[in-house]
């Protein structure tokens, strides 16, 4: 072996809260990961660590485990540790405007000063999400450096012992170091032994220079090696500590100081691996997985893998719901005069900026319903408190909500939002205030193939014509072809913003019984306090009629399809009826009715028609196939009318869906219509 020369080692960990999700699991990381490996580091006192943990968990940990904060700040104030700070809320930094940016760093900033008596100097940012711009905003937050994926200095053009140096960001003439994570030494450590660890640092130190380090910072929730409590960790410390004539463990700040980077290096928009992987197409997604292999075996240069906003075009669900968080946004800052409120609201809003929910990555994120709910019940939070400070008035406007060049209508209620999109003429954001729920956040997968990607959102009033032989199997399988009008954009034919109503009306072909005719349908959508009438009105064009059937989609979207957190009643005229939410068709209803029982909120559907009706509850696989349970989205509801048109004729219908709240309910007791709030052993109907 060559001559040694010293190698700088940062040991480190990033740890996070994903906003909604379960204690329970919360609880297993900290037992099984988070522990143990402090527990660990506090018996090298001698062996430096960055730390960074997500403003979530450490609001977490001091409700759950003070005695954990404790030790952190003890090993802070021998100069053991080193706080990393980042975005208080955990978002990918720039998906969020540069205020919220500022204002969420300077937060994580003040609660890091106000709990460990330190000032964070480094930044880690979610997911490794890169833009050039960050340098900027970073140094204007007080950050002097920040840690990145050893594959995004590749994609920069940086070889060999540029891998292993810290280089300079620069943006507007403000400058930030970054450090390169050698991920993937740090995901090989996983196998190896902790001996062998310690050789492979050597091999390194050997062929390096001066200012060479070697960062592994992993995730701090890993329950396996390097983090577990199987003594993996505790032997490489000890190892560590052996070897200290060469291998020197340090803080990021330290190394810095004693070795500044002066070199430039200025990265592309990029993120970690993962995301860089799982925001590609399934087919994308393979090729650029055999690049990837190519590459780490010398043949070819690394590939640029996708971009995080892609998410929001493969994913309209999560582009709808970073229009919300956008749009919440402008709402908070356009709030004058009372700064606590505004505070108050922009802490929610930065609340709703958590990354986990925006996109998916094999696991839990957007396909985890209850971290949407969190996210939305954030911003609407933001919301209530905004319309707390002054005298509201509903109204309903016509915005580009979603940026796709159209207008969306957003009906602002008192106790309702309404959001109407043009494509499809559906409702795709319903808020009812009171319980801070959007009953649209529903999702569609686009996981598994190509045919995936053109599935329709999971919205409300979306319209099927269907033909005899497709039965509630076809349906929920998607292999139908029937929302023809679920694709199309449909005209505004009237705008009443007094009322407030909108008429849209929508032409399309439409096939059945061998023939196909020309309809027109118009919706009239009327906004109310607490609900929404929709008046239908559907002709048909030409001299030949049509018989065929309509089929509306009506999405809801609960906590889950257990009795305790979703029930579904058919509504009579004497009784209400609880069925199970399994899917089935049901011969007869005039109503529906479900019940959310942790918000305390029943949604009522109802037609002037009677109708057939099928329900379905909407899941979602997981992803790889068996690696857990499906993942409930919502319940899928599809009252159906049969149409005999003739030429010059028209069917009409007048459906609503409306919210009350319990306590509402309950004040109704007694004036003769039976309550399923009331009725803990509900008669079972009977399904066809």
């Amino acid at each position: 072996m060559g001559t040694m020369n010293r190698l700088a080692l940062i040991i480190g960990t990033h740890s996070h809260l994903p906003l909604g999700q379960p204690e329970a699991l919360t609880e297993a990381v900290y037992q099984r990961a988070l522990r143990p490996f402090l527990s660990t580091l506090y018996a090298f006192p001698e062996v430096p660590a960055a730390l960074h943990y997500s403003g979530l968990l450490l609001e977490w940990l001091e409700d759950r485990h003070p005695e954990l904060v404790m030790l952190i700040a003890e090993m802070v104030g021998r100069c053991q540790v080193e706080i990393v700070g980042g975005g208080y809320y955990d978002p990918i930094l720039p998906m969020i405007p540069a205020n919220d940016r500022l204002g969420q760093l300077e937060k994580m900033t003040t609660h890091l000063r106000v709990r460990f008596g330190t000032r964070p100097r480094g930044c880690w940012l979610a997911e490794q999400v890169w833009d050039p711009s960050l340098a900027s905003t970073l140094r204007t937050g007080g950050m002097e450096y920040t840690f990145l994926d050893e594959t995004q200095f590749d994609l920069a053009g940086a070889v060999g012992p540029e891998l292993l140096h810290a280089c300079v960001a620069e943006d507007q003439g403000k400058h930030v170091a970054v450090i390169p994570v050698q991920t993937r030494l740090v995901t090989r450590a996983a196998a190896m032994r902790p001996a062998d660890l310690v050789a492979e640092l050597a091999r390194i130190a050997e062929s390096g220079g001066p200012s060479t380090v070697v960062a592994l910072v992993g995730d701090g929730s890993r329950t396996g090696p390097p983090f577990a409590s199987n003594g993996w960790l505790e032997e490489l410390l000890g190892l560590v500590r052996q070897n200290a004539a060469w291998l020197e463990p340090v803080t990021p700040s330290a190394h810095l100081r004693a070795s500044p980077p002066f070199s430039r290096l200025y990265l592309p928009n990029c993120s970690s691996q993962l995301m860089a992987e799982w925001s590609l197409d399934p087919e994308r997604r393979k090729a650029w997985r055999e690049a990837r292999d190519a590459a780490e075996r010398g043949q070819l240069p690394p590939p640029p893998g996708g971009y995080f906003r892609q998410f929001f075009v493969r994913y309209p669900e999560s582009g709808l719901m970073y229009a919300k968080m956008m749009h919440t946004h402008v709402l908070v800052n356009q709030l004058r005069g009372d700064r606590y409120r505004k505070r108050a609201a922009q802490n929610e809003l930065w609340k709703g900026q958590s990354h986990h929910a925006y996109w998916f990555g094999g696991s839990a994120g957007l396909h985890a319903n209850a971290q949407r709910k969190a996210v939305y019940r954030s911003l609407i939070e933001a919301e209530k408190i905004i319309r707390a400070t002054e005298i509201f008035a509903p109204s309903i406007i016509g915005v580009d909500f979603d940026a796709d060049n159209g207008t969306e209508y957003l009906y602002q209620g008192s106790e309702l939002n309404a959001y109407l999109h043009a494509r499809g003429g559906a409702l795709f954001e319903l808020d009812f205030l009171p319980s801070a729920w959007n009953y649209l956040d529903t999702l569609v997968s686009r996981e598994r193939d190509r045919r995936d990607a053109g599935r329709l959102p999971r919205h409300a009033f979306i319209d099927h014509f269907l033909d005899d032989a497709c039965g509630l199997a076809d349906f929920a399988a998607d292999a139908t072809g029937s929302a023809v009008f679920g694709r199309t954009v449909w005209q505004t034919a009237e705008l009443n913003r007094t009322l407030p109503e909108v008429l849209l009306r929508a032409t399309g072909p439409v096939r059945a019984g061998g023939r196909e005719a020309t309809v027109c349908i118009e919706k009239r959508y009327v906004f109310r306090p607490r609900s929404i009438d929709v008046y239908y009105r559907v002709a048909v064009g030409g001299e030949a009629g049509l018989r065929t059937r309509l089929g509306v989609e009506i999405n809801v979207s609960l906590a889950s399809r257990s009795p305790g957190d979703g029930r579904l009643f058919l509504i009579g005229e004497d009784a209400s009826t609880e069925i199970d939410t399994d899917a089935r068709e049901i011969e007869s209803a005039t109503g529906l009715l479900l019940r959310d029982v942790p918000n305390g909120v029943s949604i009522t559907i109802s037609s002037a028609a009677p109708f057939r009706c099928w329900s379905l509850p909407v899941e979602i696989a997981p992803e790889p196939p068996g690696a857990g349970e499906p993942e409930y989205q919502c319940q899928c509801l599809v009252p159906m009318w049969d149409l005999d048109l003739g030429p010059g004729t028209a069917w009409e219908n007048h459906l609503s869906i409306g919210f009350e709240k319990a306590v509402d309910i309950q004040a109704k007791e007694g004036q003769g219509r039976p309550s399923p709030w009331m009725d803990e052993r509900p008669t079972q109907a009977r399904d066809g």
